[in-house]
């Protein structure tokens, strides 16, 4: 891969979490924002300075994670990312020098502006300021804040495509009764992953696919495409950002109470308690490969 373009890179340690406590890191550290080539989708990083390779790299759905400063706090800047799709937290601290020397913890509006900058990157709002050309190695991108910029930007995106999340979901497997209870949070997201949902769709049928590539927009399935073509395409469509993102806000709006709602929208069975027997996320897929079951014993 060629190197690496950061978008916008600030000097920040990382924080480790002991109980309700968080305990900045010494280590000098540089935090920055790259969008993949392969992946369309923005990755957030962190890297000892002077390091290679990032130690952490974090891919980000558009929406999902939030970036924002912790106020207040007497012995520095401190800073979170959180995520709407899962209880993960992230914390982190500015490390470059504070512009009122008495005042560790003073978030001046240079400070704010960095952190805002990321958090816009991270809900998929337009940049609107001017950056410069940076590789990641380079000397300019260690300076507080530099912002270089992104090769080539792609204009607006094209309308998300649909495709059929029910046929998918229904044949995932997913933990059940009391395992269900003890595992983390399911999400959308990680059940539809690549890795879950290419192996399905080389092994889907003919008769599954064609069911699949209906709900897709024509123009993107050539005309007599072979069932080799078409599973390429939806195998695309899966790996898509905009699926990513649709497959994040299904998650949010079932975990924010709509349950209910989009169980009955799309004509999905809910039994009678079943919405507080569990992870909301995990009853809808269940309920899902219960009416798929059902289909097929008709």
């Amino acid at each position: 891969m060629p190197a690496i373009q950061p978008i916008i890179a600030i000097k920040a340690g990382k924080c480790n979490q002991e109980g309700t406590t968080v305990m900045p890191c010494p280590e000098p550290g540089l935090l920055y924002v790259y969008l993949h080539p392969d992946e369309g989708l923005h990755h957030l990083c962190w890297k000892p300075r002077g390091a290679v390779e990032p130690e952490i790299d974090l891919l980000m759905i558009p929406g999902d994670a939030r970036l924002v400063p912790i106020n207040p706090n007497n012995t520095g800047r401190f800073f979170v990312l959180k995520f709407s799709s899962s209880s993960q937290r992230n914390f982190y601290w500015l490390q470059a020098q504070s512009e009122d020397p008495e005042n560790l913890a003073h978030w001046s509006e240079r400070d704010k502006s960095w952190i805002r900058r990321i958090d816009n990157i991270l809900r998929g709002e337009e940049e609107d300021e001017e950056m410069g050309d940076a590789p990641i190695n380079s000397s300019e991108i260690e300076q507080e804040g530099s912002q270089p910029r992104r090769d080539g930007e792609d204009g607006a995106r094209a309308a998300p495509p649909q495709i059929d999340f029910a046929s998918l979901l229904s044949q995932i497997q997913v933990p059940g009764g009391q395992a269900m209870q003890q595992a983390p949070s399911l999400s959308l997201h990680d059940l539809l992953s690549s890795a879950n949902t290419t192996p399905l769709v080389e092994k889907m049928s003919e008769k599954t696919i064609d069911s699949l590539i209906s709900n897709l927009p024509p123009a993107l399935v050539p005309t007599n495409a072979s069932l080799s073509q078409k599973k390429q395409i939806i195998t695309k469509v899966l790996r898509s950002p905009q699926f990513a993102q649709g497959a994040v806000s299904l998650t949010v709006a079932l975990r924010e109470g709509a349950l209910r709602g989009v169980a009955d929208s799309l004509k999905v069975p809910i039994l009678p308690g079943e919405e507080a027997s569990g992870d909301p996320v995990g009853v809808f897929v269940k309920g899902i490969k219960r009416e798929v079951e059902k289909e097929g014993e008709n």
